[in-house]
């Protein structure tokens, strides 16, 4: 065989190895917490304590530091994760906002722990959301046209008097984002998985995915559908449980925990404990920014244990209310 065609054979051996190549299961990665693009694939093993939808509410964000010790745990080399799902940025347009700024702080605490623990750091989980989306996306293209620190408020006063000025005042950390900031957010994973069969994301399952590998490189109807979608209960045209049943064993999860939408959006019928399910799959709750019958929570998940449903997630087990009685005191 000359040299022309033994080149040939093995183009066609890749090529072949290429096509017949099978996407990553979940049970391939190894036992220990594992970034892999767009996802976090955490192990069966620790406890993983988890809140979403702060949206500047520092002080929300300390208490649950407070309440599972979770900076000291991960010094001591304890078996634990901390995990944000999303919106920590942007105060609501119902809230005041002023200095020092809670999103800010946020953010700065989650960089400076990931550099003071080091590798350890890495335990502490932040996922984007649709306000890091859309306010990193925002600021890119402010900067695109010319904004710098001196003029920023020129900027930014002329895009909310725009006539999408109402949309984008929603992402209004764009008023106090750094570069640093900026990378930061960029850099974020959007999926967290854990070998028990947990998923975490900001908002709703994807409708396409069809294995974990269109997670790791998520299309950008992918994304969307990740960081913005509500379920249908909320409004129409949300995913069905159906949606969430396939996007679960398409991925090989059990349970399936989410921020994003409002529980007050939700029917009395779903709501429990101060936080909503969907389904027997799905657990909504917040923990910062949420309006009755909401109440500021963080979740519990023993990443050893298979859980079947979220009816088995319990009020003082697995649903940790941030205070006691039902509302946090008037501090942010």
């Amino acid at each position: 065989m000359n040299v022309s065609l033994i080149a040939l054979a093995l183009c066609l051996i890749c090529f072949t190895s290429a096509a017949t190549a099978q996407p990553k299961r979940l049970a391939q990665y190894p036992n220990q917490m594992t970034r892999d693009g767009h996802i976090v694939v955490l192990p069966d093993h620790g406890t993983l304590y988890i809140v979403s939808d702060l949206h500047a509410h520092w002080d929300d964000f300390n208490q649950w530091l407070q309440l599972t010790k979770l900076v000291e745990r991960i010094q001591a080399d304890e078996d634990v994760y901390g995990l944000i799902l999303g919106d920590a940025v942007d105060y609501k347009p119902d809230e005041p906002r002023h200095p020092p700024y809670g999103d800010t702080r946020i953010i700065d605490r989650v960089m400076e722990l990931h550099r003071q623990l080091g590798d350890k750091g890495k335990r502490i989980i932040y996922l984007r959301g649709n306000h890091e989306f859309a306010a990193a996306d925002a600021y890119a293209m402010l900067k695109r046209q010319g904004m710098t620190v001196e003029n920023r408020k020129h900027f930014i006063r002329t895009l909310y008097e725009s006539p999408l000025g109402t949309y984008y005042e929603q992402f209004n950390f764009i008023e106090r984002m750094t570069d640093a900031h900026y990378e930061f957010l960029m850099n974020l994973p959007t999926v967290v998985v854990g070998k028990n069969g947990f998923v975490g994301i900001h908002a709703g399952p994807a409708r396409f995915v069809t294995n974990l590998a269109d997670l790791v490189n998520p299309n950008p109807k992918t994304l969307e559908e990740l960081l913005w979608h509500r379920p249908e209960v909320t409004y129409s045209g949300g995913y069905t449980l159906t949606h969430i049943k396939n996007f679960l064993e398409a991925i090989h999860g059990n349970i399936l925990v989410v921020g994003h939408t409002p529980i007050h959006y939700f029917p009395r019928r779903n709501v429990r404990d101060g936080i909503a399910t969907f389904g027997e799959s799905q657990l909504i709750f917040s923990t910062g920014y949420s309006g009755r019958p909401g109440i500021p929570a963080y979740i519990e998940i023993d990443l050893a244990e298979t859980y079947p449903s979220v009816d088995v997630l319990k009020l003082g087990t697995n649903i940790h209310h941030l205070y006691s009685g039902t509302r946090k005191p008037k501090s942010d």
